[in-house]
């Protein structure tokens, strides 16, 4: 099973930007996800056409599993 961490943001034009990053580890937090998406912030890691990344909006921590059927 897969885990993608996807990471909400506002730019400074209001508008939401996400930032995913597959294949996290199984036991990430909900604090070390709002430490990472402050460094985001805080560094001004990305820039959008809107514009830099400005505030936190949401985040969510999705997995994803996979079953193969044999078809040949």
């Amino acid at each position: 099973m897969s885990k993608t961490l996807v990471m909400n943001f506002l730019n400074e034009a209001g508008k939401k930007t996400a930032v995913r990053i597959n294949n996290v580890k199984d036991d990430v937090t909900e604090a070390e996800t709002k430490a990472a998406m402050d460094v985001i912030i805080e560094k001004n890691v990305f820039t959008t056409s809107g514009g830099d990344l400005k505030s936190k909006d949401s985040a969510q921590l999705i997995d994803k599993s996979t079953s193969e059927f044999n078809v040949k």
